[in-house]
């Protein structure tokens, strides 16, 4: 008889009080219930640690003062349990299956499970993408391990879409990551097992104007992103990477990771038409960033009409003039705030 895994879910909030409770009623509600629910606030000023201790025993409550993104994650894996770690942040969601299908495909000499995320706005409405995007294949354990060897990086979603087994996090445990705790465990994951896709969505990402990947530097909202720093935080990502591997004795690529990464492609390219570059990319020419883009668009296993959009998009912002191209950048980084603005002013004059 095969004892079965224990699961240890961590949600981790700040400010979230519109979102915490849906958070924990969805891990609530999972067909295979986790063996221990964590719900870590980070020193909330609004109502969340009430609505939080409103749970009682069915969750375990930490409420501690603000420590920031960076190690409230590493407080959850401090203090957990299971032999099978999720994080949640407070303003996403997991289906009803997301933990019985985790437990389903996980085995000995697994670093880490992941799966799509259905994107949905502020009030929760689906926007008709996912976050990374599967369903184009080519996501067996097999062939993203080769793709990692090839390239040094793959494709993986952000932290609600992640599962990973303690025998991996207790390899590298605690980390002090740039951003947050998911860019870097992603990214060295490889090193230490196997990765097993789920390629249909188990959860939804939550994309809102208070999100953390929406403020800069200083903590402020900016719709676009300050393109140097995430590819200044992507690049001391690699770098641990490169540690790690040294450590285990793994030969990795040759070459810029970034540069197989077409999201950083992107990034580096509007960061030249916006005028953000930080001198690191200053030698090198759009074409070569646009043939990068197109070789990582057709790497992408991305389905045909999700790749031509990709290919349009990254044609578009290469050859428009720079001041066009800073206008079409602004309506793509602001889509989900007006369309959610759309909605809400249909659904308004429809009740009057």
């Amino acid at each position: 008889m095969t004892l079965r895994p224990t699961i240890s879910v961590i949600i981790t909030n700040y400010n979230y009080e519109e979102y915490v409770g849906h958070a924990i009623q969805s891990v609530l509600s999972q067909t295979r219930l986790p063996d221990e629910i964590i719900v870590i606030d980070d020193g909330s000023t609004d109502s969340s640690p009430d609505i939080i201790r409103s749970y009682g025993d069915r969750v375990r409550a930490v409420l501690q003062s603000n420590q920031g993104i960076r190690r409230v994650t590493s407080t959850g894996y401090a203090i957990c349990t299971g032999q099978i770690v999720m994080y949640l942040d407070a303003d996403d969601l997991l289906y009803p299956t997301a933990v019985e299908r985790v437990e389903q495909v996980f085995g000995p000499g697994i670093a880490k499970v992941q799966f799509d995320l259905d994107v949905i706005d502020g009030n929760g409405r689906r926007l008709g993408r996912r976050m990374p995007d599967f369903s184009g294949g080519g996501v067996s354990e097999t062939e993203l391990a080769r793709e990692f060897s090839q390239t040094g990086t793959y494709l993986w979603p952000v932290t609600s879409g992640n599962a990973y087994s303690r025998n991996f996090l207790s390899e590298v445990m605690p980390v002090d990551p740039p951003v947050s705790l998911d860019g870097v465990l992603n990214t060295i994951a490889p090193l230490y097992g196997g990765i097993i896709t789920i390629s249909d969505p188990q959860g939804q990402y939550r994309v809102h104007q208070r999100n953390n990947s929406r403020k800069n530097s200083s903590g402020n909202i900016s719709f676009i992103p300050n393109f140097a720093s995430r590819i200044r935080y992507r690049k001391q990502e690699f770098n641990v990477l490169r540690e790690h591997a040294a450590r285990l004795g793994r030969v990795l690529p040759n070459g810029d990771f970034l540069d197989n990464e077409l999201v950083f492609v992107n990034y580096r390219i509007m960061a030249r038409k916006s005028s953000q570059e930080d001198g690191s990319d200053q030698n090198r020419s759009l074409f070569d960033l646009w043939i990068k883009g197109m070789i990582a668009i057709g790497r992408g296993h991305f389905r045909p009409s999700v790749a031509l959009k990709h290919a349009l998009w990254i044609c578009g912002v290469t050859l428009l003039p720079a001041p066009l191209a800073r206008r079409l950048i602004a309506i793509r980084f602001s889509r989900t705030h007006w369309s959610s603005n759309l909605r809400n002013l249909l659904a308004r004059s429809t009740r009057s």
